[in-house]
């Protein structure tokens, strides 16, 4: 009984430190020039699938995106 709850505790503490590890992007996408927000600019980190279209205001938010090092 001990070895299985030493397991359980093992296999909740593990899982819970896998799925724990993302984070977000959140910025907004302004014209160089004008300033201007760009609404409905698409966003994307280089070598996935992750990304995120602007909204009215120009701004974006990615969601679980997994610790790292990435270009937009």
């Amino acid at each position: 009984m001990r070895n299985l709850l030493v397991t359980l505790v093992a296999v909740l503490l593990f899982s819970s430190l896998a799925f724990g590890q993302t984070g977000k992007i959140s910025g907004q996408v302004l014209d160089r020039e004008t300033g201007d927000a760009l609404p409905g600019a698409n966003v994307v980190l280089v070598g996935t699938t992750l990304g995120a279209a602007t909204d009215v205001s120009g701004k974006f938010v990615i969601l679980s995106v997994p610790t790292g090092v990435y270009s937009i």
